[in-house]
């Protein structure tokens, strides 16, 4: 698309967009603070200085990926199909918000700094709903795995195909009967699960319990804050456009993937997880065969519950 007819699709769809953006801010350029109702430009966030009096501006997790790496249109606007765009515009445009964080237009479009916490709370006629059923057969402490949950080897799983949440809401719809996203830490209890998976026909994408902690600077189980696992039989293939040279294997959880030897055979094909970084969370996709991959957070897939309640 020319660069003339880019600028009139963005000019239409940011008349759409200012309609979805939560009342606040006169300007479609500008961004309300978390608190106190207060409107700054969108281009003065995470510019080393508190424009918000509560500092929202300045967020170090919206600061991570609010961000412009590329030059050619400087610090406040972004560079798409030769021309320079405001961000509002470029979350505006189907064409350009791709090359955007989705965390980013995701703000713009609520129009408000304001990132939602790790547990979303369910509505309580939901949570009711869901503590009732699973405490029918908890109390009887019965051997099998109480409903909605299914045994598979040692463990009780629940596979809420119909439910599609971010991973937040996810972890709290598992809580909410007495489970939590899927941990494991052997392979016996990954293959008993990706085998039932096989043979029960799946085609779902579920979010389990692994995510970029920076506490812990590594891929850790939710639960615990244990590393997972990495490489094979765990992760899944990434396919790439360009021949990347494959490095050693990335054992250690705690540091970046290791850099290639000189003179490495490069291949089209990476391992997960690709990125390091706040906002991705694990998930078993359709996609990959089931096989762990990096997903954003923010994306919507069905929780995959594990059983956590004592049920002696």
């Amino acid at each position: 698309m020319a660069p003339a007819q880019l600028l009139l699709v963005l000019a239409a769809s940011t008349l759409i967009l200012v309609d979805e953006v939560a009342a606040g801010c006169q300007s479609s350029n500008q961004i309300e603070c978390r608190t106190g109702g207060q409107c700054i430009d969108q281009n003065r966030v995470c510019r080393s200085g508190n424009q918000c009096s509560d500092g929202s501006d300045e967020d170090p997790k919206i600061c991570k990926f609010w961000t412009n790496e590329d030059s050619r249109c400087g610090v406040s606007n972004f560079y798409c199909s030769g021309s320079c765009y405001q961000i509002y515009q470029m979350c505006a445009s189907a064409q350009c918000s791709q090359q955007m964080d989705p965390r980013v237009c995701k703000l713009v479009k609520t129009g408000k700094l304001y990132l939602e916490p790790e547990g979303m709370n369910l509505t309580s006629s939901v949570m009711q709903l869901l503590e009732t059923a699973v405490n029918s057969t908890l109390v009887k402490k019965l051997p099998y795995c109480p409903m909605l949950y299914t045994r598979i080897g040692d463990e009780c799983f629940a596979f809420f195909s119909p439910a599609k949440l971010p991973w937040a809401e996810s972890r709290q719809f598992c809580q909410s009967i007495y489970g939590d996203l899927l941990f494991f830490n052997n392979l016996t209890t990954f293959d008993n699960l990706l085998g039932y998976m096989r043979k029960a026909l799946l085609t779902t994408d579920y979010w389990i319990g692994g995510r970029y902690d920076l506490d812990t600077n590594a891929w850790s189980w939710v639960n615990d804050d244990t590393p997972m696992p990495l490489g094979s039989p765990y992760w899944a293939e990434r396919y790439s456009s360009s021949c990347v040279p494959r490095s050693l294997p990335h054992t250690d959880p705690f540091s970046s993937p290791p850099a290639a030897l000189p003179g490495a055979p490069c291949y089209n094909y990476l391992q997960a997880p690709k990125e390091r970084t706040q906002g991705w969370c694990s998930a078993l996709t359709y996609e990959h065969y089931y096989y762990i991959s990096d997903e954003i957070c923010q994306d919507t897939h069905s929780p995959l519950c594990i059983l956590t309640h004592d049920q002696q």
